[in-house]
């Protein structure tokens, strides 16, 4: 299949560090708003205008908060036993943003500015903003803001509004909100937006000002959540607070009036918090909101900014990729490690959306992407990230439990499709709940993680326990066939959603059995240490014979006439999908063909066998791969975001760097570009992932073995030279290479033996030693 056409029109600016609206797009304005989100892992916030988007410009206002939900029932027309019953959706909180100017009775716009620009500083996470205005009667302002979610401060958002009168000298008014009543947001018949409304998801408590803070409280409906937003503003000399507004519900409004002298600059700072709780009492919550608020105003912005630029200079400083030869690529590879930084939950409790905090897609939910794509790569670059994503699956372990339950299974842990709280939220169940490859995702991420970092004590603390809990259920779900001693698995899904309700997805049955053979590794050696989890968690020796037993005994599908793995038991006898027929504007096929006609035919969304190839590693001979992937691209649409990276990787190990570098190009600047025409609602967190993997496991060869760490590197000519660090058990390594070199340092950490193709290569730290690469092809 082709891929998609790069976009003819690009609403920033291409450059190696920052994103910049160069003048007003209305066209492209709901795109900018989520290029332009700002996040800590906890607060999302959406890119948009402060004043507000004019009227009549379509806009999705946005601020988020991670992990905390509102719960709905799943109305059914016909329901059935064991059928998702609530949705989980992350929570929208009032929008503290708000800042409206207006002089002589004249709001400022930015339809009238003679000129405009916005710019997303990734070095800093800062967003920058410069406008000149006119108002009818000729007097000029200039206003410039600043806008940053901290990283340092888990509940901080700021502002600083910067105002000059650049031709008169006179009185401003400034406006500026705590809103709570702004509209939701929704897309008729696509399932991948999702609906999101503040009105339907909070339950005004009180809302009040306190000297000069305004604070609101909410409770989340349908559940315990209680939620706080506080504001405050530090103000300049000769500014006066000229009223207060508490009588709208869910909006607080407080007006300033700032003199200005002309060409002298006026600075106004807003600090916010967010902050919930699920036990605390409305008067606790409240008196912590202020407490943090007072907290904040105390240090200042410019302590506020420092502190949060520091994190992103360590950050950047460690997870950095170094592309030469295409400014696009470069720009593109950092917004996308930008993005995942901001994401990812980092307390335990929160994981990372298939959108992040960037949108209302999907409602938020946490899906696979976080265990397929998100861990390997935080688990070499921020493996302290990778851990807290992993305890928030662990968190969730009796929900799991519990679902497994409802589904008849009287053993083990069936983690949800897609959740937040832990509850299934899919209410299609043929490509939701029948996706049960999740719990081998999250086995696979365990795996990941302890690969890169060794990390013993999570897996006597929480790995171990999820392993054999996901464990049982496969022996729950799979039998062995009485003619064949095969051990199988029916009635599932695989990754490719375009095929529901199969028997042995060749994907799903070759990822348990690499899940039950790990999970077996790691019980051997909690058993050479006595260990007493094993007896807690009741593992009996004939358990872990019929894991081994099912693990040999594993049904992989294969074609011997086509030397192919087929996808499942039937997919080779359906009916090849009509590409040649299928207009250009019926892509993606979910939005235009009902299921069961997708189902009946030859057609992937993604890839399925291809990402088993990649995910099994060197489980599956090179020529084997070549010859799925040779079958397989040429039936997948890549109407998933997750499947391009995937196809780079591939064709990068199998020796085709000029395709994986175009599929490479494909999943770098998905959102950038809106290749799938619906960044506007979310980027596409698992694809960024994916474009790291594709230039670190694809085109450097990097793979994390229970043997070491490898590398084979193989440069496409459009990408004359790569480098990046990783972490790896506790080393900090420097990988660099060209067309004809690669090198590679030890920066910090106790010495490494790592191999180069078939050689073994020892450095201590400090020690650069190159070598060189094969051609590319």
């Amino acid at each position: 299949m082709s891929l998609h056409p790069a976009a003819t029109v690009r609403p920033l600016t291409v450059a190696p560090w920052t994103l910049t609206d160069s003048h007003y797009q209305p066209q492209h304005l709901l795109l900018q708003e989520t290029l332009l989100s700002l996040a800590n892992g906890y607060i999302g916030s959406r890119g948009t205008l402060e004043e507000g988007a004019p009227e009549g410009v379509a806009s999705c206002e946005g601020t988020y908060l991670n992990g905390v939900f509102s719960s709905e029932p799943i109305h059914y027309g016909e329901s059935a036993y064991g059928f998702a019953r609530n949705n989980h959706k992350m929570l929208q909180v009032a929008n503290a943003k708000v800042l409206k100017l207006q002089l002589d009775g004249e709001t400022v716009s930015i339809t009238a500015a003679s000129s405009q620009q916005r710019t997303l500083d990734m070095q800093q996470g800062v967003l920058q903003r410069d406008m000149h205005w006119s108002s009818k009667s000729g007097k000029q302002l200039r206003i410039t803001s600043r806008r940053f979610v901290s990283q340092a401060n888990t509940h901080l958002m700021a502002i600083e509004l910067t105002i000059t009168a650049l031709n008169f000298s006179g009185d401003i008014t400034l406006t500026s909100q705590l809103d709570a009543a702004y509209p939701g947001f929704y897309k008729k018949d696509d399932p991948r937006v999702g609906e999101m409304s503040i009105a339907d998801s909070l339950t005004l408590l009180s809302q009040q000002f306190q000297q000069q803070h305004g604070l609101m409280l909410h409770r989340a409906k349908g559940t315990d959540f209680l939620v706080a937003a506080a504001t405050t503003h530090l103000l300049p000399a000769g500014a006066t607070l000229i009223g207060q507004d508490q009588q709208q519900a869910n909006t607080l409004t407080q007006q300033f009036s700032l003199s200005l002298q002309q060409n002298v600059a006026q600075s106004v700072h807003k600090l916010v918090i967010y902050c919930h709780s699920a036990g605390t009492d409305e008067n606790t919550l409240s008196q912590q909101a202020l407490t943090l608020l007072d907290a904040a105003k105390q240090q200042g912005f410019a302590a506020l900014l420092t502190a949060h630029q520091n994190w992103w200079q360590q950050f950047w400083q460690q997870a950095d990729v170094h592309i030469s030869g295409d400014i696009a690529l470069q720009q593109a590879i950092r917004f996308n490690l930008f993005s995942l930084a901001q994401s990812a939950g980092r307390n335990g409790s929160s994981n990372i959306g298939a959108k992040g905090l960037t949108g209302p897609g999907y409602d938020g939910h946490y899906f696979w992407d976080t265990e397929i794509y998100v861990v390997p790569v935080m688990s070499l670059t921020r493996p302290d990230i990778a851990r807290q994503l992993l305890t928030q699956r662990y968190s969730q372990l009796d929900a799991a439990r519990e679902r497994a339950k409802q589904m008849s299974h009287n053993q083990g842990a069936l983690y949800p499709w897609r959740t937040i709280g832990g509850e299934e939220c899919s209410a299609y169940f043929p490509a939701g709940t029948a996706q049960y490859h999740i719990n081998a995702a999250i086995a696979y991420a365990i795996r990941s993680y302890y690969l890169a970092t060794n990390d013993w004590a999570f897996m006597q603390q929480m790995g171990a326990e999820m392993l054999i809990e996901t464990a049982r259920l496969w022996l729950q779900l799979g039998f062995f066939s009485a003619s064949s001693g095969k051990f199988e698995i029916h009635m599932v899904t695989g990754p490719d959603e375009y095929s529901a309700l199969v028997n042995n997805n060749f994907y799903t049955n070759a990822m348990v059995q690499l899940q039950l053979r790990f999970t077996l590794q790691i019980l051997q050696q909690l058993q050479q240490e006595n260990s007493p989890l094993l007896a807690q968690l009741g593992v009996t020796t004939s358990e872990l014979q019929q894991w081994q037993q099912a693990a040999d005994n594993m049904h992989l599908p294969f074609d011997d006439k086509l030397q192919v793995h087929p996808q499942d038991d039937s997919f080779l006898h359906r009916k090849p999908w009509d590409f040649a027929n299928t207009p250009a504007d019926k892509y993606p096929l979910l939005l235009h063909y009902h299921p069961l006609v997708i189902y009946r035919h030859q057609v992937l969304k993604q890839a399925d066998v291809v990402l088993a190839l990649m995910l099994l590693d060197d489980a599956i001979p090179t020529v084997q791969k070549q010859r799925d992937l040779a079958y397989y691209e040429p039936l997948t649409t890549h109407d998933s975001s997750l499947s391009s990276c995937i196809h780079s990787i591939m064709f990068a190990e199998t020796g085709d760097t000029g395709r994986a570098h175009e599929f490479f190009g494909d999943s770098a600047r998905m959102d950038l570009d809106n290749h799938h025409a619906n960044t506007e609602f979310g980027v596409h967190i698992a694809c960024m992932a994916g474009s790291w993997m594709s230039l670190v496991m694809g085109f450097a060869g990097v793979r994390s073995r229970p043997s070491g760490l490898y590398f084979k590197p193989q440069l496409p000519p459009q990408l004359p030279g790569l480098s990046f660090r990783l972490c790896y058990r506790g080393r900090v390594l420097q990988f660099s290479a060209d067309s004809r070199q690669a090198s590679y340092q030890l920066l910090s950490g106790e010495p490494l033996t790592l191999h180069h193709g078939a050689e073994a290569i020892t450095l201590n730290q400090g020690d650069s030693i190159s070598r060189v690469i094969g051609a590319s092809t």
